[in-house]
């Protein structure tokens, strides 16, 4: 970034690594440089000062799939989510908050993410479990390749989707690699009304 500034950069667009360490220290620097900085669907911390934010309204985009697999008759819906996303906490916020306006219990939640190295499939493997006991019927991912691992996981196991599991995927970066065409919320700059959401499959 010093490099950047000392070679004439007029400004900053940011998008720091998630998790990146002495947040509030960062920040402070970033808003002492000279040029005016953006950060990029990343969250200020109050003591960022000038620093100015755009970012993805993903509350909204988690909301729009539980009204979407609730339009589809299911009364309780699961939240798999990554662990390690910045976005998750944001998106379990839309979820809930979307679970309490249309009067549905919130399914159960499954945190998957690398931890000592298991493979991705064992992540999914409670949730499986729950599908094959009938206990779960529909569920929103987040992300989209960990949906994708899911659908796999399922076929493997003779289950079906969506008549064993209604799947909405959350980002649509990659919901189309899915061997079973996907339901996907791309995260909505704005929030008018049924923004962001595309496909009706699964």
């Amino acid at each position: 970034m010093r490099r950047l500034v000392a070679t004439g950069a007029d400004g900053l667009l940011l998008m720091p690594r998630a998790g990146l360490e002495h947040v509030e220290r960062t920040e402070e620097w970033l808003a002492g440089l000279d040029v005016p900085v953006v950060l990029v669907d990343r969250r200020a911390d109050a003591q960022a000062g000038r620093l100015e934010r755009v970012a993805s309204d993903h509350a909204h985009g988690a909301g729009l799939a539980v009204v979407h697999l609730a339009s589809l008759g299911h009364e309780r819906i699961a939240l798999v989510a990554r662990a390690d996303s910045p976005n998750t906490p944001l998106i379990r916020d839309g979820y809930l908050a979307a679970c309490r306006r249309l009067g549905l219990t919130p399914g159960p939640e499954y945190r998957i993410g690398p931890t000592d190295g298991t493979a991705p499939t064992e992540w999914f493997e409670e949730l499986v479990r729950a599908v094959e006991a009938g206990d779960v019927r529909a569920a929103l991912v987040h992300t989209d390749l960990d949906a994708v691992t899911l659908v796999g996981l399922l076929r493997s196991r003779a289950l079906r989707v969506p008549e064993d599991l209604a799947v909405v995927t959350y980002d649509d970066e990659g919901a189309e690699l899915s061997d079973v065409p996907l339901t996907a919320v791309a995260p909505p700059k704005t929030a008018p009304a049924g923004a962001g959401e595309r496909g009706a499959h699964a």
